[in-house]
C-alpha cells in the first residue's frame, strides 16, 4: 500500500516522511517526475525554435536582430552554414511570451499604437532586411516634449494628491512620437550599468527607419527610441527603460557593417569575430566551427598528477556553481525571514555600504575551464501515430 501522509495542522506542511519509491508497487516516482520535467524541456524549447525569428535563423536569413552583433555569425549565416552547436533557448522562451503578453495590454490600452508591425529596413548602399518592431507610437498618437513635460507634471501632482489621501483625479498619459524595443533580463543590475549595446543600437535605429519609410513616424520632428527592459525572474518589479533621440548617422554604421560582411562572403575570408571567446561558447550556434581549439593557452598536459590536479579543481568548482545557485535560488524567499527553524537561524539585515580606499598586492590566479566541445544533435520529436 502507498503510504498515507500526514499533515501537520499548526503549519499545514506534509510530514517528512514521504517517499518516492513504492517498494510494494516497484514504481519510481523520482523517475516519473524527470521524464514529465524532461518532455516540458523538450516542448519548450520545440516551441521556441518554431517562432519566426527562429524559422529566419533556420533558413540562414539575416535578421534586423542580427545587425551589429558578430560579423562572423552573420558571414556563416549568409554562406547558409549549419549550425555546429545546439543551444537551450528557455530564457528567451519566458521572455518572449511576457513580451507578447506585455504587447497585447498596451495594444488594448492604446489601440492607436502600431504594436508587432511589419517593416523593411532599406540599407542606403542598396538591398535592405525585413523586421517586425515591438511597439511604434506613430506620429499621429505623438505629443511635442513641451506638451509631454506639461502632462507629467499634471500626473505627478494628482498623484501627490492620491498619496497624501485626498481627492485626486487620473490623467492619462501622453508619450512622444517613437520606437520601444521591449528586452527580457534575469535581474536588471548589469543593464542599469552598462546600457544598450551595439547590435541592440542598430536594431532599434533599423526598426525607426523602417517605420519612417512606412508613413508612421515624421523624421521633422524628434523621435525618441526607447530600450525598455523587464526582469522575466520577477525579482526586479519596476522595468528600466534607456531612451535616445532617433540619429540617422547610425544607418551609415550599419550599412557599413553590414557592407563588410558582404565582403567577407564575396572573398571567402573570415569576418571579425566581435565576441568574447566566453561568450560565443555558452551563446553562439556557430562556436565549435567558428572557435573550434581557439584558446590562448598552448601545451599538452601530460603529468598523471596534475591532471588529476586539474580534474579535482574543476569538481570543485562544480560544487561552488551548484551552491551559488541554490543560494541565489532560495534568497528571494527569504527576503525579510528572522527566526529559526530548528536547525538554523536566519537572520535578515541591513548592512551600511563602505568605501576602502587600499592597495592590492599582485598574485597568480588560477584559471581552470573545460575545453569546449560541440553540443549533441538536437533530438526531433517523434512523429504521432496515426490512428486507422
Amino acid at each position: 500500500m502507498t503510504e498515507q501522509l500526514e499533515w501537520d495542522t499548526d503549519t499545514g506542511e506534509v510530514f517528512e516522511d514521504f517517499v518516492f519509491t513504492d517498494p510494494d508497487i516497484g514504481i519510481d516516482l523520482e523517475a516519473l517526475a524527470a521524464g514529465a520535467a524532461e518532455s516540458v524541456r523538450a516542448a519548450i524549447n520545440n516551441r521556441s525554435n518554431n517562432t519566426e525569428r527562429s524559422q529566419q535563423q533556420q533558413n540562414f536569413m539575416l535578421g534586423v536582430s542580427n545587425l551589429g552583433h558578430c560579423k562572423q555569425y552573420a558571414k556563416l549565416m549568409l554562406e547558409q552554414t549549419p549550425f555546429s552547436d545546439e543551444r537551450d533557448k528557455t530564457p528567451a522562451f519566458f521572455g518572449s511570451i511576457a513580451g507578447e503578453a506585455i504587447e497585447k495590454q498596451l495594444k488594448i490600452e492604446h489601440p492607436g499604437w502600431n504594436i508587432q508591425g511589419e517593416g523593411f529596413f532599406k540599407l542606403p548602399s542598396g538591398g535592405g532586411i525585413d523586421g517586425h518592431w515591438d511597439i511604434v507610437i506613430p506620429d499621429s498618437e505623438g505629443v511635442s516634449w513641451e506638451e509631454w513635460q506639461a502632462n507629467s507634471k499634471a500626473i505627478a501632482e494628482q498623484e501627490a494628491l492620491r498619496d497624501a489621501g485626498e481627492e485626486w483625479e487620473y490623467i492619462e498619459p501622453v508619450y512622444m512620437q517613437g520606437v520601444w524595443d521591449l528586452k527580457s533580463k534575469d535581474k536588471l543590475a548589469v543593464i542599469k550599468k552598462m546600457g544598450p549595446s551595439r547590435q541592440q543600437i542598430y536594431q532599434i535605429h533599423a526598426y525607426t527607419s523602417a517605420a519612417i519609410d512606412a508613413g508612421l513616424l515624421d523624421p521633422s520632428k524628434p523621435i525618441v527610441i526607447m530600450d525598455v527592459y523587464f526582469d522575466r525572474s520577477g525579482h526586479e518589479l519596476v522595468p528600466h527603460g534607456v531612451a535616445h533621440l532617433y540619429n540617422p548617422d547610425v544607418i551609415g554604421f550599419i550599412d557599413e557593417w553590414v557592407n563588410d560582411v558582404i565582403y567577407a562572403v564575396k572573398h571567402q575570408i573570415d569576418a571579425e569575430r566581435e565576441m568574447p571567446r566566453d561568450w560565443c561558447w555558452s551563446w553562439c550556434e556557430y562556436a565549435t566551427i567558428c572557435r573550434g581549439l581557439d584558446t590562448d593557452v598552448s601545451g599538452l598536459i601530460r603529468d598523471p598528477e596534475k591532471v588529476a590536479a586539474v580534474e579535482a579543481y574543476k569538481e570543485g568548482l562544480d560544487l561552488v556553481r551548484e551552491g551559488e545557485a541554490k543560494k541565489k535560488a532560495a534568497k528571494p524567499i527569504l527576503e525579510g525571514t528572522n527566526g529559526s527553524t530548528g536547525s538554523h537561524n536566519v537572520r535578515y539585515t541591513w548592512i551600511n555600504p563602505s568605501e576602502y580606499a587600499v592597495a592590492r598586492k599582485g598574485y597568480f590566479k588560477l584559471t581552470v575551464t573545460p575545453v569546449p566541445k560541440p553540443k549533441p544533435a538536437k533530438r526531433k520529436p517523434r512523429a504521432k501515430k496515426v490512428s486507422e
